[in-house]
């Protein structure tokens, strides 16, 4: 098959979604398939097409308006030869997925992320959106099991697969100098404290200030040193500056830089409101760093309370500040074994091999399974 792809994020773009497109992009290739990526973007540069190996990669940016972005994306798109299209959220391929598949009669398997559910659901001018592209699919998957009852509930009809997220095991492996570099960075941060760390692009839906306010009067909150690394919103920037708690603040960082930073830490908090599956999670787990997460999306789909993590109620304070109560008061050979628990959780059950098979699978079962012959253009 030759698959066009559709997507807003991609690298050089950061982010868990630009890395999760990449991932499964560059497995699918690995197994054989034709994956041509049409990235939208806004980075301003002008539409170029560079051949990759297992298709090509085109950057469309996005110029004017929506109608002109992807009148000119189309008069490119209709030269190809193209034998299903595959969506990867977002607002501009979310607009074109639907009718590029329907004119060019070809199967849409469409990927629904956390946030562009969350996101379309309640805004008005995307909800019509999110319907044609649910019901113009073949099949959807999601990353979450909740996203399976919202998607069926308003759209009984729509084919919804749940595949979640997928850490490469053997690529996830701390140095020797990455240890070392942890054991000092220690105990010139927060020795005798439990360091918690908060990774990623800390926006609102993430719950940070939410996790600092609700902690703001716990007994506890000084044997605690926060390491927070990403993208973070003015309110919390302003929040570190006070002082008022014990915080290393550092900008966004690549994915393997990270890694370093995670053996810090005693734990991950991903005190989400609502959210998809995290890759946050997947990393620290990897590595055997247990979270203390709120209880909604992926994090529920992987974490047991107090069997390989803790989780609290959403946005909840009083369960919040008892999670990390009882999580601080844990000894560390306990901690350990929570830590222990996760890993397992993960290398068995959320790999990348298993991503891509299940991938590979939704595939070949829903938009190859009559092995229609590959839609011929005019060049």
């Amino acid at each position: 098959m030759s698959i066009l792809w559709l997507t807003e994020n991609y690298p050089p773009q950061r982010g868990g979604m630009a890395q999760s497109c990449d991932r499964i992009v560059d497995q699918l290739r690995k197994l054989g398939h034709t994956i041509n990526v049409l990235h939208f973007t806004d980075r301003g540069i002008p539409f170029q097409v560079t051949q990759q190996l297992n298709g090509w990669y085109a950057v469309a940016p996005f110029e004017d308006s929506e109608a002109h972005t992807l009148n000119v994306t189309w008069e490119f798109v209709r030269q190809k030869s193209i034998s299903a299209i595959v969506c990867f959220g977002g607002y501009l391929p979310m607009l074109a997925a639907p009718v590029f598949s329907k004119w060019l009669s070809v199967p849409l398997l469409t990927l629904v992320r956390g946030n562009d559910f969350d996101s379309a659901v309640f805004t008005p001018r995307k909800r019509d959106m999110m319907r044609d592209v649910l019901e113009a699919s073949r099949v959807v998957s999601v990353v979450s099991k909740d996203k399976i009852e919202k998607i069926k509930k308003l759209f009984p009809h729509v084919n919804v697969q749940y595949v979640p997220n997928g850490i490469d095991i053997e690529s996830w492996n701390p140095t020797p100098s990455e240890l070392a570099f942890a054991e000092t960075w220690r105990k010139e941060n927060s020795e005798h404290k439990v360091c918690i760390g908060l990774f990623g692009q800390l926006k609102a839906k993430k719950g940070v200030r939410f996790l600092f306010d609700a902690l703001r009067q716990s007994e506890m909150l000084e044997r605690m040193h926060f390491l927070l690394i990403g993208e973070v919103t003015d309110e919390t920037g302003q929040l570190i500056a006070s002082n008022e708690f014990s915080i290393t603040s550092c900008p966004f960082l690549d994915r393997y830089e990270l890694l370093k930073y995670y053996l810090c830490c005693d734990g991950i908090a991903i005190p989400s409101f609502y959210d998809g599956m995290p890759n946050v999670l997947l990393e620290a787990g990897a590595l055997g760093i247990p979270v203390i997460a709120s209880n909604t999306g992926g994090m529920k789909d992987i974490i047991t309370d107090r069997q390989n993590g803790m989780v609290f109620t959403p946005g909840e304070a009083l369960s919040c500040r008892k999670s990390f109560f009882d999580f601080v008061n844990l000894s560390g050979d306990s901690r350990a074994a929570l830590g222990a628990q996760l890993k397992s959780t993960i290398h068995t059950q959320y790999t990348v091999q298993l991503e891509t098979k299940r991938y590979d699978e939704l595939i070949k079962t829903w938009l190859d399974s009559n092995h229609t012959a590959v839609r011929l253009h005019a060049q």
